[in-house]
C-alpha cells in the first residue's frame, strides 16, 4: 500500500484493497508507476485533488462516489451509473470512464460467446450486473432477465426463466475464493446455453464453469475481463494503443503461474516422487495430501485401518477443500481421491490434472492396506478405478522413472499455456 505524500501517478483506488493483480497487469503493460492506495470515504476529496494522480482505477466502495470529483463522464460510464477509471486531463480535471464494461465485452469476445439475438440469463442484480446489462443491450441481447435472491425473479425459479436461455452470466461473488466451490444454480435448468459467463477469477473454474466444462459449454472465468478493462484503462493512462497480441499474453502468463499441477494416480505409482521433481524443475511448492493428512491425524493407512476407508474419505475431502484452494502449486493426491465425485470440482478449481500410469506388477504396496492381497487385488482395485481416473484427468503418462515423468509433465503443461 502507498500511504506516502509522495504520490506515484498511477494505482487502484479502494478502501480495503488486500491482494490485487492490478499492479502486475499494468506493469506487464508497460506501467511501472501503478501501485495500490487504500483510502478512507473521508480522505477521498483531498486525495484525488492531489496534482501528482494522473490516472486512477475504482474498486468497490467508491465507484459512485467518484463521479462528483469527474466534470466529464464517458457514455459507458452515464449509463452505467459507475466509474472505475479516471484520466486527469491537460486542464487538471477528471475524465471518468468505466472500463469494466470494456472488459466484459473483451471476456465474451475472448470465449467466443455470441450475445446478438440471444436471451440472456443474469445472475445477481448488483453494481456489476448493471454494468453487464449496459454492456448486452449495446451488444444487441434479444432479452435480458435478471435472477435474484432479494427481488423477483429469485434463483429458485430458474427452471422457469432458463429453459429456453442461450448465455447465462454469473454477476455475483458466489462461488469466489475462500467459498469455493459453491453455485447459485444448477445448469439442469438450462439445457440449450450455448455459452457461459462468470465475472469470478479466483478461483480459476467456479463450480459453475466446472459444470459447463462437463457439459461442453463454451465458457469464461472473470480473469480476461479484469485484464481486459486494465488493457482498456492502460489505453486512456498511456495514450497508446496495445495489440490483441499483450492482452492474450497477459492471460496465458497468469493462467500458468497460478494454475496448479495435480497428480493422480494408483496407490504406490510415484506421484509424490514425480511431484517432488516437478516442484524442483518449476519452482513451485509441491503439497503431498497424504503427508498432510499425516500432520493432521496419523498415516492414512493407519487411520483406514482404525475408522475404516468411509470415514477416511470424509476427513480426506474436507482436508483436500482447504489445500486445493491454493494456486500455482504442484499437489500430490492419494491413490483413491477419485472415488468421491465431490473431490473433483475441488482439485479442478484452480488445476489440471494428470493422471500418472505404471504397470501394476510396479507399485508400491507397503502401507497401503487397500492395495494388500497381490496382482490379484491391485487388478481388481485398478478395475474399479481406471474409468475414475480417466474422467478426472484432463491428460494422462505412463511413466518408467520419476524424472522421465515431471519432464513429460512440465513438456506438455507448458504447451497447453502456449497452444
Amino acid at each position: 500500500m502507498n500511504q506516502n505524500s509522495a504520490l506515484t501517478p498511477f494505482g487502484l483506488l479502494g478502501k480495503t484493497l488486500g491482494h490485487s493483480y492490478s499492479p502486475q497487469i499494468h506493469n506487464a503493460l508497460g506501467n511501472p508507476h501503478y501501485v495500490l492506495y487504500e483510502r478512507a470515504p473521508q480522505e477521498l476529496t483531498e486525495f484525488l485533488a492531489q496534482p501528482e494522480l494522473k490516472g486512477l482505477n475504482v474498486t468497490i466502495p467508491y465507484k459512485k462516489d467518484v463521479m462528483s470529483a469527474c466534470q466529464t463522464l464517458s457514455d459507458a460510464a452515464k449509463h452505467i451509473g459507475a466509474v472505475n477509471t479516471m484520466v486527469r486531463q491537460t486542464d487538471g480535471s477528471w475524465y471518468g470512464h468505466n472500463t469494466d464494461y470494456d472488459g466484459f465485452i473483451y471476456m465474451l469476445e475472448w470465449a467466443g460467446i455470441n450475445i446478438k439475438d440471444q436471451k440472456v440469463i443474469v445472475l445477481g442484480n448488483g453494481a456489476t450486473a448493471h454494468t453487464i446489462h449496459v454492456a448486452l443491450i449495446d451488444l444487441g441481447a434479444r432479452e435480458i432477465i435478471h435472477l435474484s435472491r432479494k427481488t423477483e425473479p429469485f434463483y429458485s425459479e430458474a427452471a422457469t426463466f432458463g429453459a429456453d436461455a442461450d448465455v447465462l452470466i454469473n454477476a455475483t461473488p458466489v462461488g469466489t475464493y475462500p467459498n469455493c466451490p459453491e453455485a447459485l444454480i444448477s445448469l439442469d435448468d438450462f439445457p440449450q446455453l450455448k455459452g457461459v459467463a462468470d465475472v469470478i477469477y479466483n478461483p480459476y473454474r467456479t463450480a459453475l464453469l466446472i459444470d459447463a466444462e462437463r457439459r461442453n459449454i463454451p465458457y469464461t472465468d472473470g480473469l480476461p475481463m479484469l485484464i481486459g478493462q486494465a488493457v482498456a484503462a492502460a489505453k486512456l493512462f498511456m495514450q497508446k494503443d496495445f495489440e490483441p497480441e499483450a492482452t492474450e499474453t497477459i492471460i496465458r502468463q497468469m493462467r500458468h503461474q497460478q494454475e496448479n499441477i495435480v497428480l493422480i494416480g494408483m496407490p504406490g505409482v510415484g506421484k509424490t516422487t514425480v511431484g517432488t521433481a516437478l516442484a524442483k524443475q518449476l519452482q513451485r511448492p509441491f503439497i503431498d495430501c497424504d503427508d498432510e493428512f499425516e500432520k493432521r491425524y496419523c498415516h492414512p493407512g493407519e487411520y483406514i485401518a482404525t475408522h475404516g476407508e468411509p470415514a477416511f474419505r470424509e476427513k480426506e475431502t474436507a482436508l483436500l477443500a482447504k489445500l486445493c484452494k491454493t494456486t500455482g502449486a504442484i499437489i500430490a493426491t492419494g491413490g483413491g481421491v477419485v472415488t468421491q465425485s465431490v473431490n473433483y470440482p475441488i482439485l479442478r478449481q484452480n488445476g489440471r490434472i494428470y493422471w500418472i500410469r505404471r504397470p501394476l506388477e510396479n507399485l508400491a504396496v507397503d502401507g497401503r492396506p487397500l492395495s494388500q492381497g497381490g496382482l490379484s487385488r491391485l487388478k481388481s482395485l485398478y478395475a474399479v478405478r481406471q474409468p475414475l481416473y480417466d474422467a478426472f484427468s484432463q491428460c494422462a503418462f505412463d511413466i518408467v522413472n520419476p524424472n522421465d515423468g515431471a519432464q513429460h509433465i512440465e513438456e506438455e503443461y507448458h504447451a497447453h499455456f502456449n497452444s
